[in-house]
């Protein structure tokens, strides 16, 4: 699926922004490795593991916001936080239509009827949920964020 953060030891001899580097480019290339499989909708995993590598390099940009010129930081930080919002948008999605499928073994009939139309209708929400989504992917690759991204914290 997804790679694995590539994150050399840290060494103490290293600066802090050296390690905050290494660690939020880490997180970023490995959250950026899930998004074919996430815009491609079949396997909900990918959404899921984008997501919470999103929030796990969010988590690591509050914590080294200090190393950083704050304007251009703000800005990347931004994304990512709209990243985070699209994609749990449809993976709340995804969570709930995976549980009522997990329980339609142990209904009736006709409660089976019902929760499936259910599921119909989770379904055709959350591809409303993957268009704000991909939208947001589409910009992502018009303004060349990944560079400019990866350009800033590899210094």
């Amino acid at each position: 699926m997804g790679t694995e953060p590539k994150i050399q030891k840290v060494l103490p001899d290293e600066t802090l922004e050296a390690c905050a580097r290494q660690i939020i480019v880490g997180y970023f290339c490995q959250m950026m490795s899930y998004k074919e499989g996430a815009k491609d909708g079949i396997d909900i995993e990918f959404v899921h593991q984008m997501r919470v590598t999103s929030r796990r390099l969010r988590a690591a940009m509050d914590n080294f916001t200090d190393c950083f010129p704050e304007k251009v930081f703000k800005k990347h930080y931004k994304r990512i936080k709209a990243i985070t919002r699209t994609m749990g948008a449809v993976r709340d999605l995804d969570v709930l239509i995976a549980r009522f499928q997990r329980e339609l073994g142990a209904l009736s009939e006709v409660e089976q009827a019902d929760i499936r139309g259910l599921i119909e209708h989770l379904q055709c929400e959350r591809e409303e949920a993957r268009k704000p989504m991909l939208i947001l992917f589409a910009k992502l690759e018009e303004t060349n964020f990944e560079t400019k991204f990866l350009k800033f914290f590899s210094k």
